[in-house]
């Protein structure tokens, strides 16, 4: 504990001393405002750990990004974990010697943030003769696999009692792999034992399918049993995250016919801020407004559906022929944090609007609009608070253009309705011009776009006071 509190402060003295510039994208959407006045932001908590939620810091294993550089702002975000890889070629450079330092450090460094990492146990060693990233085919021979139960056993032992979760290969139905599950079924036969036995306590997760290939599922399901896994993950990026919701009902039918104990998680997901011409979601034209809408829908889908959800990813990684733009932080090539993407603050919001005690319910709704509009009903402890709402009927858009909606909301009694942008955290109020405080269905004439935002109850927005007219600083929704 005292290593962790030393490396805490450490973390933070780097914050501190970091010179994050403006973003001009974030100071737009703040001059986005429906015609309604503003009586607040969201407060935000910096000891907040919300575990439904995790975030990306993958590809350190390689290094794509420097941890010792953004490490400290993951905390910020109020999520309860975050998704890393273990890096076998990284830490054995030498036949039979570990070096779990490099990885000690980032273990270390979220733990003394309170967010819990789970780990993915991927590729190979080129001591080995095994790829070492991506889409490189998985380790088959008895000498390779020897050398991966051993680095496997020794990984699970040190970090006993830190790491909680490991995950086993990431998207091992793509490049040198399609097509072949009997690899990861192998795969998947020799490394649960192994982390079984090293820490029973352990939970792990497996297939972390880049897509829903139903044929490397099935295939690969026949030949295992229940019971060696408890989570399969899905990394599938959608342009429009509404059309995931049918994927991953499918999926969950699938895995819980074959072990209903297992849960189906969002490995992965999230969106570019940047057109590119590689990594998902390539060939189109995203900017950092889109990415902002996207990673919301992304979180208001896997929370409507009631799973765990961890966003791709913290940082914009250096990949070895180009630089993708996923990140929540804009990243220099030299990994130093430019500055915080409109995404941040939305995935953070999000966070403090959807923490654990409050759950997704049934909402019976119309509205005035032609369009197909998304609406999810938020409760705690039985007692309604509100509801989400957007348009959910095509991709999120770059425009910042608010549509005014009137939405009938059976038993959704509001006395003093609010509503929250989560973007920026802006909350305003409905007055009496725009609902209908005497009628058991109420009608509110509220504002919506293409992203989620919040009709709740004032009460139960955690707010702090009032904002100036404007904009600068003081609109930041910083601790």
């Amino acid at each position: 504990m005292k290593r962790l509190a030393l490396l805490f402060a450490l973390l933070v003295s780097c914050l501190a001393s970091a010179q994050v510039g403006p973003s001009v994208t974030y100071d737009k959407f703040l001059q986005a405002a429906p015609p309604l006045k503003q009586v607040g932001m969201l407060k935000v908590d910096p000891s907040l750990r919300v575990d439904r939620w995790s975030i990306g810091c993958e590809c350190l294993d390689r290094d794509m990004a420097d941890f010792a550089q953004y490490g400290a702002y993951v905390g910020e975000l109020g999520v309860g974990h975050a998704r890393i890889q273990s890096g076998w070629a990284k830490t054995e450079k030498v036949k039979g010697q570990y070096d779990f330092a490099w990885l000690d450090a980032i273990v270390d460094g979220l733990l003394a943030q309170n967010v819990q990492p789970w780990m993915c146990l991927c590729y190979g060693n080129r001591l080995y003769g095994s790829g070492t990233t991506l889409g490189n085919a998985i380790p088959s021979g008895s000498a390779t696999m020897k050398a991966w139960e051993k680095y496997v056993s020794a990984t699970v032992e040190h970090f006993k009692g830190r790491v909680q979760c490991y995950e086993i290969w990431n998207e091992p139905n793509i490049s040198e792999n399609k097509g072949h599950p009997e690899r990861y079924v192998k795969l998947l036969r020799v490394t649960c034992p192994v982390i079984r036995k090293a820490d029973p306590s352990a939970r792990i997760a497996a297939f972390a399918l880049a897509s829903l290939d139903y044929e490397f599922l099935d295939e690969g399901l026949k030949a295992l049993k229940p019971g060696m896994f408890d989570i399969v993950t899905l990394h599938k990026y959608f342009e429009n995250p509404d059309e995931g919701d049918y994927d991953f009902q499918l999926l969950a039918n699938r895995i819980h016919a074959f072990d209903p104990s297992v849960k189906v998680v969002m490995g992965e997901g999230g969106c570019p801020s940047e057109l590119g011409w590689d990594h998902a979601l390539k060939y189109q034209e995203w900017t950092e407004y889109s990415q902002a809408k996207v990673d919301l829908r992304r979180m208001a889908c896997d929370f409507a559906q009631g799973r765990p959800s961890s966003i791709f990813t913290m940082v914009d990684l250096v990949y070895p022929d180009f630089q993708q733009s996923f990140g929540l932080l804009c990243t220099s090539l030299k990994g130093r944090v430019i500055y915080k993407k409109p995404s941040f603050y939305a995935v953070r919001n999000m966070v403090h609007l959807l923490p654990d005690e409050v759950t997704p319910c049934p909402v019976s709704a119309s509205d005035s609009t032609g369009r197909s509009v998304k609406y999810t009903g938020l409760s705690k402890d039985s007692k309604r608070l509100g509801a989400l709402i957007y348009f959910a009927d095509d991709a999120p858009s770059s425009s910042l253009e608010w549509t005014r909606v009137k939405v009938s909301l059976k038993g959704l009694i509001l006395e003093e309705p609010v509503l929250v942008e989560p973007v920026t955290g802006r909350v305003f109020a409905l007055d009496r011009y725009h609902y209908s405080p005497n009628n058991p269905d109420r009608t509110y004439t509220v504002y919506i776009w293409d992203s989620p935002v919040f009709l709740m109850e004032r009460s139960a927005v955690p707010m702090r006071g009032s904002t100036v007219d404007a904009v600068g600083e003081s609109f930041y929704n910083e601790f």
